[in-house]
């Protein structure tokens, strides 16, 4: 049999990962949509061969679902270019953005995933539309839920940066932060930093380059102050948000606005962005000779991904 693209809407997740890994071991590409709304945004455009979901979910529309699944007027044929896109672009939806992940499922390297998302033009704003499809299921005002304070448990920071021989990613798992409670999500505010000296890019050469660049011993962390949130509408599983506040990388304080979103998972609270960021803004130099490379382009792609457990 030939290989087919399936989409997958199962909320268990020991059966839904027990379903992908059968569908990929047999050669097929599988995708599974986090909910009903990205499956809505997914199924509406041509792409996939087949869609295999659980009928007795609690929010889906099957008036919505047989008028996706079988248009008044059927959608046209789909560009290689475009299919790719799409599927690249669900595939970091179900990761929640997470590069490495989505390219190990894709089964691409993770510099040919990054040129696809620069190429594509994949960013945090495309998840959130797959996010906000529409199978009649109302979103749940979450931004307007209470807000418990809370510390960092988990988290992650990592950029995406770009030189002559190739891209490259450095990343720290050294994350910590703090957030007030609120009334709202709009009422929070907080801040998280980074050791820039637990910045790893797996090679030592490129790594003492960078605590170099970034004068490590003298302005020792990277750290973002939340001034302010703005929320727009979401879905039961989250929030796109806009994080405003003051952003400090070697020794320069900006105020920045990022994008991204906020998740409710359990008792606990995830907040990820993803942003681009150029080096010159704060004075990092020596571009030319950074991190053991001929040249390295000052503009990188910034993801921070981390989860606020309650707590004083």
């Amino acid at each position: 049999m030939a290989p087919i693209h399936v989409l997958m809407l199962e909320r268990d997740p020991e059966r839904r990962e027990a379903l992908l890994g059968m569908l990929r071991s047999a050669g097929h590409h599988a995708v599974a949509a986090p909910d009903a709304p990205a499956a809505a945004a997914a199924i509406g455009l041509p792409g996939f061969d087949a869609l295999l979901l659980d009928l007795g979910l609690p929010d889906l529309d099957v008036a919505r679902l047989r008028e996706a699944l079988a248009p008044a007027v059927p959608a046209a044929p789909d560009s290689l270019e475009a299919a790719e896109r799409r599927h690249i672009a669900l595939m970091l939806r179900h990761t929640g953005g997470n590069k490495r992940q989505a390219a190990h499922l894709l089964g691409i390297s993770r510099s040919t995933l990054l040129h696809k998302v620069r190429k594509y033009g994949l960013g945090v704003g495309v998840l959130i539309v797959l996010a906000l499809g529409a199978l009649g299921m109302p979103a749940l005002a979450q931004s307007q839920a209470r807000v418990p304070p809370g510390r960092v448990k988990t988290g992650s920071l990592s950029f995406d940066g770009h030189g002559t021989p190739g891209d490259f990613v450095g990343s720290t798992s050294t994350v910590s932060g703090e957030m007030t409670g609120g009334d709202s999500l709009g009422a929070v505010r907080g801040w998280v930093e980074a050791p820039v000296k637990t910045l790893t890019t797996e090679n030592g050469r490129r790594d003492r380059d960078l605590n170099k660049s970034l004068e490590s011993d003298k302005y020792p962390t990277i750290r973002f102050d939340l001034g302010g949130v703005s929320t727009a509408a979401g879905t039961a599983d989250s929030v796109p948000v806009t994080l405003r506040g003051t952003l400090a990388i070697h020794g320069v304080t900006r105020e920045v606005s990022l994008p991204g979103y906020v998740r409710r998972e359990g008792q606990e609270v995830r907040v990820r962005s993803d942003f681009p960021l150029n080096l010159k803004d704060y004075k990092i130099g020596g571009l030319s000779k950074a991190l053991g490379l001929l040249k390295m382009d000052e503009h990188i792609t910034v993801h921070v991904d981390v989860s606020f457990a309650p707590g004083p």
